[in-house]
């Protein structure tokens, strides 16, 4: 998967997020032997492969996303030397098989392990993101992070999902699903209502909230 960070054709998804890096190294600076970093929906790996670089095999990564995509990103990871991503967690290719639902598995099943810092970059719709963004608060350590990104992206904008482009999702979706900001309505019903978290900042389209470190459950 790597190798499509070079091809001109994926340019636009080759370039990381400027805050993950900026928040994983303050993270990594008073935390350096065990982060845990949770990246949801991982593109072509643009994010994972710094971040990646920048733990060196401390702690440990865990990847959301489609199964076949998880696996091909663990593997190129694993053959530049990095041995902590944990592959298990991608999702089948079934049409309601997603993130939201393997993150909320893990959770009732305890097998996964309170992050540092959680990037969310997956379908930006409300009916996947909601339900990831209520299930990684619970997980998020106090002290730690939830970056959203494309906070101000909507269907209609889209230059493959928008109605002209994709007539498929004029029936999938109704009018106001299609003109909502749906990344942003999450922020504002799950992560600007719940007083365990801040605000930290917008960088571009990517917005920042925190957990605060003395929040309890």
């Amino acid at each position: 998967m790597l190798e499509k960070l070079t091809d001109p054709t994926y340019q636009i998804l080759s370039r990381p997020d400027k805050s993950v890096l900026r928040y994983l190294d303050a993270i990594m600076a008073s935390n350096p032997m065990h982060p845990v970093f949770y990246e949801i929906g991982i593109g072509i790996g643009a994010t994972t492969l710094p971040v990646t670089e920048k733990m060196n095999n401390s702690g440990e990564i865990l990847l959301f996303s489609r199964e076949k995509d998880v696996r091909a990103l663990a593997s190129d990871l694993l053959e530049r030397g990095y041995s902590n991503v944990n592959a298990n967690w991608g999702s089948p290719n079934n049409t309601y098989s997603g993130y939201h639902f393997e993150l909320a598995i893990g959770a009732v099943e305890k097998r996964l392990p309170m992050f540092d810092l959680a990037y969310i970059d997956g379908g930006h719709v409300f009916h996947l993101d909601a339900p990831t963004a209520c299930v990684l608060k619970e997980l998020c350590k106090p002290g730690g992070y939830m970056i959203f990104d494309d906070y101000d992206w909507y269907l209609g904008k889209s230059p493959t999902w928008s109605p002209a482009k994709r007539p498929a999702t004029a029936i999938e979706y109704d009018q106001r699903q299609i003109e909502t900001r749906h990344v942003k309505l999450v922020c504002q019903l799950f992560m600007d209502t719940d007083t365990r978290f801040e605000f930290v900042g917008m960088d571009s389209d990517t917005v920042t909230y925190r957990r605060l470190p003395d929040a309890t459950r």
